[in-house]
């Protein structure tokens, strides 16, 4: 936390001069001759003396405790203070009762008041300005705190957003490289096609580190994945991919659309006639909208979901809280995966 003498400086002049000048001047019988009398040089002289001694009440206050708050029990911090008081009290005396008398014939006090009163006079002013350093502090203190929080609270939620993403691009390619496995010794020049396609997704996923890609990468990946999907099957899957609205310039999450994709082809009906995996994504000026449909695959029903839509459902609630629809719904065989963000 930042020792901040210039706003409990501007707290300071602010206060004194709303209590102290403008009050004094405000309750005077005549604002007139309450502006004049406050305008005479002697009378300045002993505003400002004041002002700076009440401001080392409140200066002294705030110190001891930024200095000892966290080292020290409350009680004695207090007593710290009251030592400092003592001694500002006394210098007060010295500055306007003895020198102001001695170099200028006037006092900020009756020559005959007692010792006593001054004392119990000055302690009312030095509970005050003692009070405002104080509350100064713990206002500050609080405002670091919540700030702090805040920020360990938005690290929490990188961190857990980094694990989840490198969750999922290794879950990604672990798949991807079973299905060139298995072209391997089935068809050599499909599996070389297949190794360029991972290579691309490879490149994207390790020396791509932004948070956030153009959409028409992501839609390339897509595009990727459903190429290897396809050339791994003798017969190709049915797919229908269509895209609605503008996705130049567009920025999404890296990862953020291609598990619908995995998860329909890792549970779905791949050669379906009456329901294709459907792939629909639309963009207006304000929202993404994002559909993908596929029938379940009768083996593969209890599987519905997995590892994929969790981690994007977590990756959702930190990039987007309270700002997105996320929809995962199975009904008569069909499944289907809805996603509105904002854009």
């Amino acid at each position: 936390m930042k020792y901040d003498i210039k706003k409990l400086s501007i707290w300071f002049i602010v206060y004194y001069l709303v209590i102290d000048v403008i009050g004094d001047i405000i309750d005077a019988d005549s604002i007139s001759k309450a502006i004049d009398y406050h305008t005479q040089p002697h009378i300045i002289a002993l505003t400002l003396s004041v002002g700076i001694i009440f401001f080392l009440y409140t200066l002294s206050s705030y110190s001891i405790f930024y200095k000892w708050h966290h080292k020290k029990p409350f009680w004695s911090n207090l007593l710290a203070i009251i030592i400092c008081a003592i001694m500002l009290v006394g210098l007060r005396y010295l500055i306007e009762e003895i020198l102001f008398r001695h170099l200028f014939g006037f006092g900020n006090y009756r020559k005959d008041v007692s010792m006593s009163y001054y004392l119990l006079d000055n302690f009312y002013y030095v509970f005050q300005y003692c009070a405002l350093g104080i509350i100064f502090y713990f206002w500050q203190y609080s405002k670091f705190k919540d700030e702090r929080n805040n920020q360990l609270l938005l690290e929490n939620q990188r961190m857990e957003l980094d694990l989840l993403r490198s969750q999922t691009n290794p879950h990604f390619l672990f798949n991807t490289l079973n299905n060139i496995y298995a072209l391997v010794h089935k068809d050599s020049d499909k599996a070389l096609s297949a190794i360029e396609k991972l290579s691309l997704l490879l490149r994207y996923s390790l020396y791509n580190t932004k948070t956030v890609v153009s959409l028409e990468d992501e839609i390339s990946q897509i595009r990727n994945f459903i190429d290897l999907e396809s050339i791994r099957h003798k017969e190709a899957p049915t797919i229908k991919l269509n895209i609605e609205g503008l996705t130049k310039q567009i920025q999404v999450p890296q990862f953020l659309l291609l598990p619908f994709v995995e998860n329909a082809f890792k549970h779905g009906k791949l050669h379906s006639k009456s329901q294709p995996i459907e792939i629909n994504l639309f963009i207006d000026n304000s929202h993404l909208k994002y559909v993908v449909v596929n029938e379940i695959e009768e083996k593969k029903k209890d599987k519905v979901g997995g590892l994929g839509l969790d981690n994007l459902k977590k990756r959702l609630e930190l990039l987007f809280p309270n700002e997105h629809s996320f929809l995962c719904k199975a009904e008569n065989s069909i499944f289907k995966a809805q996603l509105e963000i904002p854009l």
